[in-house]
């Protein structure tokens, strides 16, 4: 969340299982309400150390900020302006067209003691991963251990687990009106047994041309959500063409309980969508999924370079979810147009372009700083293209920019997300 603009919605993973999730409880299992007393170092600079008096009956919680990368700065250590009080809310400074995050180490300890506490359980909730067209918010939350399971269908952020670390990424670039705790699109949740220490890290993916102060908020608690019923619809992709500014969307699903129709939502601001068609039936593929099409030909496509779809899924009962949004370029550069899926990607990127004529293409992987970090040539022919970049899994996690190149000329470009995992 974008500190004093756009704020947040938010997404939700649990790390429980099943029946943890039912015997859920919602009580606030630590409260950051006391002012900090810096107890060694500078205000809000790497090294320093505070306390945090009485954050659960007799204990308290030592913050130490641990490391500062990417040119990032705390401006705050816990604002609360605009979070919840119990919530533990850092602002941060991200440095333009860098990656920067903060580095948090947690400590509980016995009250006005340094002896460590140790909890019996600890809920971790990651609040306000949000961003911005081209800014992208990330939470790392390491509770060592624990297994990560999604509640919301379809969630803004990627959450992905490192060996004992869970990072939340936002992967849709939408800055949301406030910080609200029932929202689950920005947020995830992570619990583990017996916890004295931890380390929370946060920051932001920051390709705009100017600094930004993003405000995080990290609750621990527990939090609630329906379980029973049918597992929500599953998606293996959902991707689109173009041709002469028509757009054809497919999509295909793993299983189907409870499901009734689809409605596409078209948007060109990312923000305000607007029903353009219902989709009732698609093909059956792989015995229990189907595969599903849906072209759109609008004249109001024409004069736009950039459109924004996503699928509202609606259940039998009346209930209703969504799809990623999906951003489709439609002004070709030199007869070419191109897409690049999936976005964030783990090991291999799909760049599919249509071309006005027969040559040979250059696809490069450059990182921020522009040094190329792989490059691959191909013969393309006149009309629909698709080349496979395999063995990106080296690639560290972060920002990066796929280049489609043609007779020495960059055509297109589009920024990428690399996940570990």
């Amino acid at each position: 969340m974008k500190k004093n603009f756009t704020l947040v919605v938010l997404v939700l993973c649990l790390v429980i299982s099943a029946t943890i999730f039912a015997q859920a409880q919602t009580s606030t299992l630590l409260r950051f309400t006391a002012t900090p007393q810096r107890l060694s170092g500078s205000n809000n600079a790497v090294n320093s150390v505070y306390r945090f008096a009485n954050v659960k009956a007799g204990t308290d919680a030592i913050v130490t900020i641990t490391a500062a990368t990417g040119g990032a700065t705390l401006q705050i250590l816990d604002d609360n302006n605009i979070t919840k009080p119990e919530a533990f809310s850092p602002s941060v400074k991200v440095l333009k067209n860098t990656t920067g995050k903060i580095e948090f180490r947690i400590d509980l300890v016995v009250t006005g003691t340094l002896i460590p506490k140790i909890l019996d359980s600890l809920y971790a909730t990651a609040i306000d991963i949000d961003g911005a067209s081209n800014i992208f918010e990330f939470d790392e939350i390491d509770l060592a251990g624990g297994i990560s399971n999604f509640l919301s269908v379809n969630p803004e952020i990627s959450v992905v687990q490192n060996g004992t670390k869970f990072t939340g990424t936002n992967i849709v670039g939408i800055n949301y009106p406030s910080i609200d705790t029932s929202a689950k699109k920005v947020m995830f949740t992570v619990k583990h047994r017996n916890v004295s220490s931890f380390i929370y890290k946060s920051g932001a993916i920051n390709n705009s041309n100017s600094d930004q102060t993003r405000q995080k908020s990290l609750y621990f608690k527990d939090f609630v959500y329906p379980l029973g019923g049918p597992l929500p619809l599953n998606y293996l992709s959902f991707d689109a063409a173009v041709n002469n500014n028509i757009v054809s969307l497919k999509w295909v699903t793993a299983q189907e309980i409870n499901h009734s129709y689809f409605e596409v939502e078209r948007s060109f601001d990312k923000n305000n969508f607007s029903t353009v068609g219902i989709v009732l039936d698609g093909f059956i593929v792989n015995g229990t999924g189907k595969s599903y099409q849906y072209k759109d030909n609008s004249t109001e496509l024409q004069t736009r370079s950039i459109v924004y779809y996503r699928l509202k899924q609606f259940d039998i009962d009346g209930k209703a979810t969504y799809s990623k949004v999906l951003a489709v370029r439609l002004q070709a550069k030199a007869g070419v147009i191109m897409q690049v899926s999936p976005n964030p990607f783990i090991e291999n990127l799909n760049i599919r372009f249509t071309s006005a004529e027969t040559g040979v293409a250059q696809i490069r992987i450059t990182n921020i700083a522009g040094q190329t970090m792989l490059s691959k040539q191909s013969t393309i022919s006149k009309g629909y293209n698709n080349i496979q970049l395999d063995g990106l899994s080296s690639l560290a996690s972060g920002m990066y920019v796929a280049q489609l190149i043609m007779n020495g000329t960059v055509i297109d470009n589009q920024r990428v997300i690399k996940n570990s995992f």
